[in-house]
């Protein structure tokens, strides 16, 4: 049975990647529309799968998001029929990454983001909200990153 989830997970790996690998090269050898866009005076090109490399994009971030759900689900469920004090610990990971996610919304702005050659408004108000509290998560998950990479070897040469 481990053989057969090996092997199709392996498959669906390589499947998406290739489909992604395809979809990028596309965007660079696929050529323009027809259309371009105009910034002031300057005429910038637009690549003919723009879209269909963002809806694939859509696509495997809701699949990854999906999955670990599911699967952190399952597990949760396992460990409380098991041990729940053990399973209410598993918890405190994720209290603190929806911290770091509300803690990033505090410090974000909803003031407008000038962008070049875009006149709509999903570049203020609770999209520029959005926008700033997602750079700031990232900020604060990567500095976590960083200093578990370095935690992690010190400890190892102390051990």
């Amino acid at each position: 049975m481990s053989k057969i989830v090996q092997r199709i997970s392996g498959i669906s790996v390589l499947l998406l990647g290739i489909i992604s690998v395809a979809l990028v090269a596309l965007i660079y050898f696929g050529g323009s529309t027809d259309s371009p866009l105009m910034v002031g005076e300057e005429s910038l090109a637009v690549p003919k799968f723009t879209d269909t490399l963002l809806y694939w994009s859509y696509f495997l971030l809701f699949l990854t998001l999906g999955l670990t759900l599911v699967f952190t689900l399952i597990g949760f469920v396992k460990k409380l029929i098991e041990s729940p004090v053990k399973a209410l610990k598993t918890l405190i990971p994720i209290v603190i990454f929806i911290l770091v996610f509300v803690v990033g919304w505090l410090v974000g702005s909803d003031d407008k983001v000038t962008i070049l050659g875009y006149e709509g408004t999903g570049n203020q108000g609770f999209w520029a909200h959005f926008t700033d509290m997602i750079i700031f998560a990232a900020y604060a998950l990567f500095v976590a990153v960083a200093l578990t990479i370095i935690g992690s070897g010190i400890y190892k040469k102390l051990k």
